[in-house]
């Protein structure tokens, strides 16, 4: 049964995760006539130390959590012959998930609502040292600063950003708050869920709040903004209990703070995604659900310095995540 399968292979998911995207490859148009993009890679990975989280869900806990190393990385491939992959992303965190279980008087004990939060702290920058709006000198030379104190509130970043190899370091803290609520089938496994998110990012000079290494200058700090703010909302339907087609609608939206003056401080992310393997349990040792997906963004683009470009994208690919099936026990 399929509950027996769950109670079998928890154990293999003992890295779940429920706040934050999952990994994925995809298509995507270009914002700008620059360059034109080919696809982009999004590989996250996480290192877990201590995680309880699947254990929680199955069991009866009022309190589960998770405490692990981050690694997100940000590729993207160009149409271009000597520099394929240019100034990719790497955000590296310290990170931690807590989800609450709320207890509830509703007549359907088929019902579960959980609260919780993500946190997590480290460094993102894209391993480059030249100007970012200059391909002829190095980044904290004194001809690059001579760039920047020539930038208005009227110059166009997008025409000046250093595509081939500028610098764009900083760190950041991100705190994600989180309310979730599942119907459950008749054996007890998520059948349907609506999940919504909101966050703040702060990016800040010292790395973990604690070294003064790897933060953004002066200069650069005026052009990206310390603050940013973000509103995303999940609804995930399985079609049959337990056995069908899995789907996910996400909306995601993003708003910097401070920033430059030419640059758009909107994102939004529509993502309608299928999970089309039904009996994908038969041929996998550890399940991971293979998602297909398409996507519209509008507003400023989200890979390092290039949040200058701004614009309409429709992107398509495969996400993947490990989501076995697991059964809640009623409160």
């Amino acid at each position: 049964s399929s509950i027996s399968i769950a109670q079998k292979n928890f154990n293999d998911y003992a890295q779940f995760y429920p706040i934050g995207e999952d990994p994925n490859i995809r298509y995507m148009s270009s914002y700008v006539k620059q360059e034109k993009i080919l696809f982009e890679a999004n590989p996250t990975v996480r290192y877990s130390v201590y995680n309880n989280v699947m254990r929680g869900l199955m069991e009866e806990y009022k309190h589960t959590q998770a405490w692990y190393v981050s690694f997100r990385p940000q590729l993207r491939m160009y149409n271009e012959n000597s520099f394929p992959i240019k100034t990719p992303s790497y955000k590296m965190f310290l990170g931690t998930q807590h989800l609450f279980r709320i207890k509830t008087n509703k007549v359907s004990a088929k019902i579960q609502e959980f609260v919780g939060f993500s946190f997590e702290t480290g460094h993102y920058s894209n391993g480059q040292d030249g100007c970012a709006f200059s391909t002829l000198y190095a980044d904290d030379s004194k001809e690059c600063d001579s760039i920047y104190k020539a930038i208005t509130s009227s110059s166009n970043l997008s025409d000046m950003l250093n595509r081939k190899n500028g610098n764009f370091s900083t760190n950041l803290s991100e705190l994600i708050l989180n309310y979730r609520w599942y119907r459950l089938d008749k054996n007890n496994e998520p059948k349907e869920m609506h999940s919504v998110n909101g966050g703040y990012t702060l990016y800040h000079k010292r790395a973990f709040g604690l070294v003064n290494f790897g933060g953004y200058s002066d200069q650069d700090i005026k052009i990206f903004g310390q603050n940013r703010f973000s509103i995303g909302y999940e609804y995930m339907n399985v079609f049959k209990d337990g056995e069908g087609v899995r789907i996910s609608f996400k909306q995601n939206v993003e708003i910097i703070q401070g920033a430059h003056k030419q640059v758009n401080p909107i994102r939004t992310e529509t993502i309608f995604t299928v999970y089309p393997f039904v009996n994908y349990k038969k041929f996998i040792v550890r399940p991971i659900a293979i998602g297909l997906f398409i996507s519209y963004v509008y507003g400023h683009d989200n890979y390092n310095y290039r949040f200058v470009d701004s614009g309409n994208q429709i992107t398509c690919g495969i996400s993947w995540t490990q989501f076995p099936p697991f059964v809640m026990k009623k409160n």
